[in-house]
Parts: structure tokens; C-alpha cells; sequence
């Protein structure tokens, strides 16, 4: 007689459980609280009054006494592995404006400012010889600024955050060696760096250097997107590795079709730029993703 009235019990809560749940228009949730899911029922997914068949048996654990059903009963946990995948949206085709090419896509207003800044860039590469001993690190930018024939600011109050004046000396002795590699040897131990901003090649620390924002088509590089989760891996592996956002940094990442769009700092950019000419450089049958044994 009490087995048979405690069956009754974990028949009746268990139905009026789940038929709350289904009248509330919520799937089965799984009792593990990092994979509760609410979703809408929907016709794809398995009744789940249907596929609990009879409930009988001693109350055990579980929820409403539900904890003990009958041999072979079966119930639908909504859980990542077995609930229906959300669909793809389905592509289809933009049509583009009949109007003017916006000024934002023209681009015509920064064009100069934009040559301006990597003739900046490209004058950095070239190689030089430098003797100067104690110098005053005003006085070894103004040199390479001749040098070079770019314009050179220093930020002084990114200077003084790292308690330092730009009268403070430095030495470089260097031959046959590109400007930025000069540049970043005479810097490095001060945690200093330099940015194209402006038409000019400014000097700061590195928290002032901002993030700036390239673009890495890779479809020069790879002939498909195999990859590219190896070669994400390998950038914030090997470069600069603690100015990702994985690490803790501000550098962040993102494919766009064949596109990598990188916002990072200038360091970072040309670190990556260099790492992607060599590796332009390999055996394109070697670039293959790596096979992993099932």
C-alpha cells in the first residue's frame, strides 16, 4: 500500500512538473546550472511527455520525486549536445546604392595625410650609420630627423609618466642598420616607443601608444582559410605576446573574409607585417592546418 501511494505521488509531481514547464512553453532543463536553457519549444525538438513513458517507482532523488522512475523511462535534457543546433542565417546578395560614393568609402580627405604617414613608415626602413655617445635624447632625434627628413615630436608628459626628460643622454652606435631598429634599441630600456600619428613619427610611452587599426589581406599569403585559426594562434603566441587581450592587454584580432584586421599598436603592426613577409616566404605546400588523430 506505501509503495503503491508514493508511486502515485512521483507520477502526479512529475506530470504536473513537466506540464508546467511544457504549458510555460520551456523545453526539459538539465539540473546543471552553467547549462540551463530556455528555449521555445518548437516542432524539432523531441515531445518530452511522450518520451518519459510510465513513472513509477520508489521516490529517490531527483526533482518532484521524480528521481526513481521505472525501468527504461527516458527524458529529454536540453543540454549543448543534444538540443537543435540554431540555424545559419542564409546568405544573400546586397544591392548596392544607386548614389554617390559616400566620403567615409572615398577616403579622398585623408588620401594625402595617409601617403604622408607611410612615406613616414617607409623612410623608417632606411639604413644608416650613427656614432653618438652620451647625447641628450632631444638632440638623437633631432639628428635622425635630418637624417631621415621626417618630422619628429617628442611627447614630453609621456616622458615625464615614466620619469624621464628629453634631456636625459643616450647612446647609439650602429652601422648599416635600419632607423626603427636604432630607434627601438635607444628606447627599449626607457619603455619608450614611437607612433605615426599626425604626419610626424612621435615619441611616447607605451601605455600613450594608442592602438591602431591594418589590414592583412591573406589571400596573398594562403590560398584558402585553412589556417587561419594557426596562424591567429601563432601571432599571440609570438608576437608581443602580452599586449593581447587574451593576455591582459588592449590587441584584439578578426577575419573578414580573407581579411585579418589587427587593432594593435605600432609595434605590435610591424612585428606582425614582419612575421607575414616571411612567412610569405615558406613552401606554400608546407602551410597546411595540423591534422590531429582521432
Amino acid at each position: 500500500m506505501t509503495r503503491s501511494f508514493f508511486s502515485m505521488v512521483g507520477i502526479a509531481g512529475g506530470i504536473a512538473l513537466v506540464t508546467a514547464l511544457k504549458i510555460g512553453g520551456l523545453g526539459f532543463v538539465n539540473q546543471t546550472p552553467e547549462i540551463l536553457v530556455q528555449r521555445e519549444t518548437s516542432s524539432d525538438q523531441p515531445d518530452v511527455l511522450a518520451q518519459m513513458g510510465g513513472m513509477g517507482g520508489s521516490v529517490g532523488g531527483g526533482v518532484g520525486g521524480m528521481g526513481g522512475m521505472g525501468g527504461g523511462d527516458m527524458i529529454y535534457l536540453a543540454t549543448s549536445a543534444n538540443w537543435p543546433a540554431p540555424k545559419l542565417l542564409v546568405p544573400y546578395e546586397w544591392s548596392k546604392a544607386n548614389a554617390e560614393v559616400p566620403g567615409w568609402l572615398d577616403g579622398a580627405a585623408d588620401a594625402e595625410a595617409n601617403e604622408r604617414e607611410a612615406d613616414i613608415r617607409r623612410r623608417l626602413d632606411k639604413r644608416i650609420d650613427v656614432s653618438l655617445g652620451k647625447t641628450p635624447l632631444r638632440s638623437f632625434f633631432q639628428t635622425l630627423s635630418d637624417e631621415l627628413g621626417i618630422a619628429i615630436l617628442i611627447d614630453e608628459k609621456g616622458l615625464e609618466d615614466e620619469t624621464i626628460t628629453p634631456e636625459d643622454p643616450v647612446m647609439a652606435v650602429r652601422t648599416d642598420t635600419r632607423a626603427r631598429d636604432i630607434i627601438r634599441q635607444v628606447l627599449e630600456p626607457l619603455n619608450l616607443t614611437t607612433v605615426v600619428k599626425g604626419e610626424a613619427l612621435v615619441v611616447t610611452n607605451k601605455k600613450n601608444s594608442a592602438n591602431i587599426i591594418r589590414y592583412y589581406d591573406l589571400s596573398f599569403i594562403f590560398p584558402n582559410n585553412t589556417v587561419t585559426n594557426d596562424l591567429i594562434h601563432a601571432i599571440e603566441t609570438l608576437i608581443t605576446p602580452e599586449t593581447w587581450v587574451n593576455s591582459g592587454g588592449t590587441s584584439m584580432m578578426s577575419m573578414v573574409g580573407s581579411v585579418l584586421v589587427v587593432h594593435a599598436n605600432e609595434e605590435t603592426q610591424e612585428e606582425l607585417a614582419t612575421f607575414l613577409r616571411e612567412i610569405s616566404k615558406q613552401d606554400p605546400t608546407n602551410l597546411r592546418p595540423r591534422r590531429f588523430e582521432e
